[in-house]
């Protein structure tokens, strides 16, 4: 049996390796998200482990001046499991949840970076999510946020860029995903109500602004009813005040779904309610470039073995128009738009930048999407 540098830590979860997660469901999965972004820049990248399938894949972009250029790779996962690194990208835990560095070495899109990533407030853990389909469990995760900032450089098309204290953000989520590995295709009849996914829009709004940072994560039905709300506020002095709702304005780019800023009211356990203002500070991204959502050019998403390495890019424009932007290799009708956008954020008493993932999916006539 093999084992990983991780098993020398007593935390095991099960009578196997780390390696060998307690389910077999293919879909299970393990990564990160990151992103860094300044006006007009806006960097991303992550790495995720698929360990029922052999795959660990990652990605790195930077979305800019209304264009995208991102690489993926992806390899075997065994038998280098305890290595955070597939292709060019390689992530290193320096002080758990404190201190990382990312790194992305030169590559087909031009693209390289690296920075020491630094925490500005402790983790926010959201619910877990759980969903389920004609009885069998789709999606089961969790995933845990934290406000960052940014050091490093990078260089684009030969241009050294210096990142100086950047605004930025990391997420770690695990569990069962449906949107990864190969698709389940799970049909039926009768498909019970309390089943049904009501998301219509969603905000997903890690922030730091002045004195303080915080993280909101809600959905809402079509009807504007809100189906879940999370929150909190961590301030610089120690004190942290829990969220209870969220009351937003948004404004859009005519003809679009794309945000371009708006107001956040949202309301705290100590009975105070805090507005802010939201201004779009450059360009969004496409996750489907980072590989979600099918975006490989294989035509399949995340979690799926390409070989012992493999190593692919994509440079498109993300101006808006008539079809949403993503990958030229994904078909026009299945291209999602950008989903992940930098913002300027402030209240009364300071400003800031904020990360705010917005998708509108179906309906939703209060902001005009019919």
């Amino acid at each position: 049996m093999r084992l990983s540098g991780f098993d020398e830590y007593p935390f095991h979860q099960h009578p196997m390796p780390f390696h060998t997660v307690a389910t077999t469901d293919a879909h299970y999965n393990d990564g990160y998200w990151f992103a860094f972004y300044a006006p007009d820049w806006y960097f991303f990248a992550g790495l995720r482990l698929h360990p029922n399938v052999n795959v660990i894949d990652g990605w790195a972009g930077v979305a800019h001046a209304h264009h995208q250029d991102v690489v993926r790779a992806s390899r075997a996962l065994h038998p280098r499991y305890d290595d955070l690194a597939v292709g060019p990208v390689r992530l290193t835990i320096v002080e758990p949840m404190k201190r990382l560095r990312l790194s992305t070495t030169e590559n087909p899109a031009g693209l390289a970076f690296e920075v020491e990533i630094t925490a500005q407030a402790p983790p926010f853990v959201e619910e877990r999510y759980q969903h389920l389909k004609f009885g069998a469990v789709v999606n089961d995760l969790i995933r845990y946020t934290q406000v960052c900032r940014m050091q490093g450089a990078a260089v684009v098309g030969g241009t050294r860029i210096a990142i100086d204290d950047w605004h930025g953000m990391r997420d770690h989520s695990w569990g069962v995903r449906s949107s990864m590995a190969m698709p389940t295709g799970i049909r039926g009849v009768d498909r019970r109500p309390e089943e049904a996914d009501d998301r219509a829009l969603r905000l997903w709004v890690p922030f730091e602004c002045g004195d303080h940072c915080g993280m909101i994560n809600t959905h809402e039905a079509s009807d504007g009813r809100t189906i879940d709300f999370e929150g909190r506020l961590d301030y610089r002095d120690g004190r942290s005040v829990q969220l209870r709702a969220v009351r937003h304005d948004l404004r859009y780019l005519a003809g679009s779904e794309r945000p371009t800023g708006g107001t956040l009211e949202l309301d705290g356990d100590d009975g105070v309610t805090r507005r802010y203002t939201l201004t779009l500070a450059g360009t969004p991204a496409d996750v489907q470039g980072a590989g979600y959502y099918r975006g490989w050019r294989d035509g399949l998403s995340a979690g799926i073995y390409r070989g012992a390495d493999h190593l692919e890019h994509d440079s498109y424009a993300t101006a808006p128009g008539d079809v949403p932007s993503g990958p030229p290799h994904v078909p026009a009708q299945h291209r999602l738009g950008p989903t992940e956008y930098p913002m300027h954020i402030a209240d009364a008493n300071g400003a800031g930048m904020a990360h705010v993932e917005h998708t509108i999916s179906g309906p939703y006539p209060r902001y005009g999407f019919k």
